[in-house]
């Protein structure tokens, strides 16, 4: 009997010795380990997420010491000047990129077409135009080009062909 009992108390000791290596390590000071980066970003983003942007406020000028305005009576108006015509083309023309059917057609003026007199041509009978249409210089035929009573053809500068 006794050693029954003995078996019993070694069986038991066995099991109770095998339970407890089963089991984790009981310790007093446990240490975590901590993510450092992850932690960082996690602030980071919690610190961008609740930020605002400043509001704007704009810096008030500094009080300058600017004399009040006295008021003057509004003066009267004169006559009018005279308006200057702006020279037209008289009848259907054709614009040359020189003084004559010769240079290559530029484009194709329409009669009563307002157009804005650059020059002079160099040869006699010639006028320099800014063409309406595209903007580029072209010659037109003098015999075409009606000026208004104020305008003075003489005043314009001279241009030779290209």
């Amino acid at each position: 009997m006794k050693t029954k009992w003995f078996r019993a108390l070694v069986g038991l000791s066995l099991a109770g010795l095998l339970t407890n290596a089963c089991l984790p390590p009981s310790n007093p000071n446990p240490t975590a380990t901590v993510d450092v980066i992850g932690t960082t970003a996690a602030q980071l983003a919690s610190m961008m997420l609740t930020q605002t942007a400043a509001a704007y406020t704009p810096t008030p000028l500094p009080a300058t010491d600017t004399p009040t305005p006295l008021f003057t009576d509004t003066p009267t108006l004169g006559p009018a000047p005279a308006v200057t015509e702006i020279p037209v083309i008289s009848q259907s023309a054709a614009c040359y990129s020189g003084p004559g059917p010769g240079y290559p057609l530029v484009s194709n003026l329409s009669e009563l077409e307002q157009v804005i007199v650059m020059g002079v041509g160099s040869v006699p009978g010639w006028y320099v135009i800014e063409n309406p249409y595209y903007g580029s210089l072209c010659w037109v035929s003098a015999e075409f080009v009606t000026f208004g009573p104020d305008f003075d053809p003489a005043s314009l500068p001279t241009i030779n062909p290209p």
